[in-house]
């Protein structure tokens, strides 16, 4: 299993080092990224409701909360001023709020019909 600087240098081409120093790297040689230039992005009305809102709902049933997600979840929303956890509609018909782990466990051996 690679670092995360390691999966930095080799993903980017550029010698290992701090995020910031490998960032710099790519800056310097003309690479700014081509990520997002507006809060109109997949990455807060896509990934907020269904990657973090999903993942922080896992943790809490697990015992083992996922903070910084919620966090995340509780900025982005504030930051967009929607309920970004609300946009999620495939969690709630799904019934899994109700679920402890032992019941999760056995929905994911078994799916819905078993």
């Amino acid at each position: 299993m690679r670092t995360v600087f390691q999966h930095f240098s080799l993903s980017f081409h550029v010698p290992e080092g701090s995020v910031h120093e490998m960032n710099q790297q790519m800056f310097r040689r003309g690479d700014a990224g081509t990520g997002p230039s507006t809060m109109d992005s997949r990455y807060i009305f896509e990934d907020v409701p269904y990657g973090l809102v999903s993942t922080a709902l896992l943790g809490r049933i697990a015992g083992v909360p996922a903070r910084l997600h919620e966090a995340g979840i509780a900025l982005f929303s504030g930051a967009v001023g929607r309920d970004l956890a609300g946009d999620n509609d495939l969690l709630g018909p799904l019934g899994l709020e109700e679920l402890d782990v032992r019941s999760l466990e056995r929905l994911c051996l078994r799916g819905f019909g078993g």
